[in-house]
C-alpha cells in the first residue's frame, strides 16, 4: 500500500470529522486500533449510501455487500481531544465486487495516522452468494471511481480478482 499525500487524502469525501473522545483511549494513552477500525470501516458503508444504496437496500432488494478482506496501516497515533477526519474512495470494482480505502487522517498535526484498504463481494441475501451489483448502483461507483482514478496507484496493498 503507498499512502497518500494528506493533500491527496482531503480531496475524497469526509465521512467523520471529530475529535478523539475519552472512551477511544486504550492503555498506551492513544485511540484504540478498534476505534481506527470502527470508523475505517464505516466511511466506504456510508459513501455507498450516498451514492445510491439506500436505507432499504438489504430488507428490500435482498442485496449487500459483505467484507471479505481487509488492510490496515497504522502510521500515526491520536491522542484524546484531537481532530480527525476519515477520507474514503472508492478505488475499483468488478462485476460482483468492490475495493474501496479509507485513509484517517490526523488534523492536529496535518498527517496520515491510519489507511484501511477493504475488498467487498457484492451478496444476494436470499443465496448469501455473490451477484453482480445493480446498474443503478453501478454507475454511481463507476463515477466514483473515475473521479479519483489516482487511488488505483496507491491503494495497492489489496486487489480485485478480474
Amino acid at each position: 500500500m503507498s499512502l497518500p499525500t494528506t493533500a491527496q487524502a482531503r480531496t475524497l469525501p469526509s465521512a467523520f470529522d471529530m475529535t478523539v473522545p475519552d472512551d477511544a483511549i486504550d492503555e498506551n494513552g492513544h485511540m484504540n486500533i478498534s476505534k481506527y477500525f470502527e470508523h475505517g470501516s464505516w466511511a466506504p458503508w456510508l459513501r455507498l449510501g450516498q451514492l445510491g444504496m439506500a436505507d432499504d437496500y438489504i430488507p428490500v432488494r435482498r442485496l449487500s455487500f459483505f467484507t471479505v478482506e481487509h488492510r490496515i496501516a497504522y502510521v500515526g497515533e491520536l491522542r484524546r481531544g484531537e481532530r480527525f477526519a476519515v477520507h474514503v474512495g472508492l478505488v475499483g470494482r468488478t462485476a460482483k465486487a468492490l475495493h474501496a480505502v479509507s485513509y484517517v487522517v490526523d488534523e492536529e498535526h496535518d498527517r496520515l495516522a491510519c489507511a484501511m484498504e477493504i475488498v467487498y463481494v457484492h451478496v444476494s441475501m436470499e443465496s448469501r452468494r455473490a451477484v453482480a451489483i445493480p446498474d443503478d448502483l453501478a454507475g454511481p461507483i463507476d463515477a466514483e471511481v473515475a473521479a479519483h482514478d489516482w487511488l488505483a496507484e496507491a491503494a495497492t496493498g489489496l486487489s480485485l480478482r478480474r
